[in-house]
């Protein structure tokens, strides 16, 4: 029958065996050494064969055994162990008791010597079916054994830094996210910045091309736009031409603003003009034939008198303070050249077939028939040719009108004649066709037109700077044909050169039953009366008070 200590020694672990075997020889040096140890003797053999036998003393210390790991073997199970390991084992067994009894004294005796020792633990290792029992031995080699520990626990403490060093990965992710989240800012920066650059230097770029060229340039140039050509075939002969600046942008713009209907022929046009008036003059269509290119423009305002007209063919309006090739003085002559007036009657049968006698008491017999409007001139124009292009122009608009000034019993000289003072007295079409019935009225009933225009013409201050006393202090009693406070009917002739709209208002008057009208001195705006008394007060309340004031 096998002792308890043997059944419990053959469960062991060959670990345990030599942990004892371990203990039982440091007691037994204990007991025969006095002298202190040397570490060096107490160093791990590093073969396994046995330390030499003189060893010093050791000293008493508790201590724990430092935990030793040991190759883990797979041993038969207690009923599989033959019966000469069970005999073996009892006797270490009983070896064991007494080793442990020695080791309980030695470490009394060590509590009263020393007051710290170095610890060292093996119950951590050992099984949970193992009583837990401390046992001490203090030797050399614990002292070796200590800078050994402390370099484990600066490496293991090394080891939990490196442990800790994940919590510091998400940092350097977020640095990278943050240097990643800074590049595409940048980035994107870039783009706009490119894009927004782009824009505005295309925006700048189109804006130019839609401006003229140059334009202090007026210089004209004949250009020849051939028959079928596109847009962008007129752009690239524009801009071969030097005429505009690119040739892509006006094939777009024309485009976009619906201008698609380009005529062919030859076009006078400079470099001054921007790409809307060139379209319109492209839509308009040319000439079959080359035209001189213009070098200016006269500009000749509704309602002057052949002396403002004169003075006004020498300026050219194309440019400020410019002047053209033309004299008030050479104007002048010609308008009263009978040989060019009897020109212009064959020229001009029906506008001229009523032209007032040059005894007729006119002033001048071409007044009120030179249309005005703006007109160009070339490098061969000149007096005559700028007068007879003026006449034809009249010749023009009244050329549809010509039959209906017959059929109303009218000549063209009437007509003119009482639209040069409908010109003059309104100033909106409304109030030309309201002036004209009146006239109309009166003439009807046998009375005068009593225009104070026709008299400053007669005293040759129509058309000059004169005051509201001056025009309202006319003398009506002047001894003259164009008196019409004196004398009845339209007057010899016309007093300015009228507009179409009171060419129309005269062909066309409105349906009223006034016979007087008075403009306010100070806004122009025309009030009707049907009696002598309500003009009267009209007079007194639009004129003379507004003259005392």
């Amino acid at each position: 029958m096998v002792d308890k200590d043997t059944a419990e020694f053959s469960r062991e672990s060959f670990k345990e065996k030599i942990l004892r075997q371990l203990e039982e020889n440091a007691v037994q040096q204990a007991k025969e050494e006095t002298e202190a140890p040397r570490v060096s003797q107490f160093e791990r053999p590093k073969s396994e064969d046995k330390p030499t036998e003189t060893r010093p003393r050791a000293t008493r210390r508790k201590v724990e055994l430092e935990p030793f790991e040991l190759p883990v073997f797979d041993f038969p199970e207690e009923e599989d162990e033959p019966l000469e390991e069970e005999v073996k084992a009892s006797k270490v067994s009983q070896e064991t008791g007494s080793l442990r009894q020695k080791l309980e004294a030695l470490a009394l005796e060590e509590k009263e010597n020393e007051a710290s020792a170095t610890t060292f633990s093996r119950s951590e290792h050992r099984r949970p079916s193992e009583p837990l029992e401390k046992e001490t031995f203090t030797t050399a080699e614990t002292r070796e054994r200590t800078p050994q520990r402390k370099k484990a626990t600066s490496s293991a403490k090394n080891r939990g830094s490196k442990k800790i060093k994940p919590s510091k990965k998400p940092k350097k992710k977020k640095q990278k996210r943050v240097t990643a989240g800074k590049i595409i800012a940048v980035i994107v920066l870039l783009l706009i910045l490119v894009i927004g650059g782009t824009g505005w230097y295309g925006y700048n770029f189109v804006k130019s091309g839609v401006q003229p060229l140059d334009t202090k340039n007026h210089t004209m140039k004949s250009v020849n736009i051939p028959s079928g050509s596109s847009s962008k075939q007129i752009g690239e002969i524009l801009q071969n031409q030097s005429i505009i600046k690119n040739g892509m942008i006006f094939q777009y713009y024309t485009k976009f603003k619906n201008y698609t209907e380009f005529k062919s022929g030859y076009y006078n046009l400079s470099p001054d003009m921007d790409l809307s008036t060139i379209a319109s003059k492209l839509e308009e269509g040319g000439t079959e034939k080359p035209v001189a290119p213009t070098l200016g423009k006269v500009l000749i305002p509704e309602g002057y008198t052949l002396t403002q007209i004169s003075k006004a063919i020498a300026v050219n309006s194309q440019e400020k303070n410019a002047k053209t090739p033309f004299t008030t003085a050479a104007f002048m002559k010609t308008v009263q050249d009978e040989t060019f007036i009897n020109k212009m009657v064959k020229a001009y049968p029906k506008l001229f077939a009523s032209l007032p006698a040059k005894d007729s008491g006119v002033k001048y017999q071409l007044e009120g028939y030179l249309y005005p409007a703006t007109y160009d001139y070339t490098k061969s124009s000149t007096v005559e040719s700028m007068i007879e292009s003026m006449i034809a122009a009249m010749n023009a608009q009244l050329t549809p009108y010509y039959d209906t000034i017959t059929s109303q019993g009218l000549s063209v000289n009437e007509v003119l004649s009482l639209a040069a003072l409908v010109e003059k007295e309104a100033n909106n079409d409304d109030d030309r066709r309201q002036v004209a019935a009146t006239f109309f009225n009166r003439m009807n009933q046998g009375m005068v037109l009593g225009s104070n225009l026709s008299v400053l013409y007669a005293e040759d201050k129509l058309g000059e700077k004169t005051s509201l006393e001056q025009d309202a202090n006319i003398d009506t009693t002047i001894d003259s044909p164009y008196n019409l406070y004196t004398n009845t009917g339209f007057g010899p002739g016309p007093v300015d050169s009228p507009s179409l709209s009171s060419i129309k208002a005269v062909l066309n008057p409105a349906q009223n039953d006034y016979l007087y009208f008075v403009a306010d001195v100070t806004t122009g705006k025309v009030y009707f009366a049907k009696t002598l008394e309500e003009q009267n007060k009209n007079v007194q309340t639009y004129v003379n008070d507004k003259i005392k004031n």
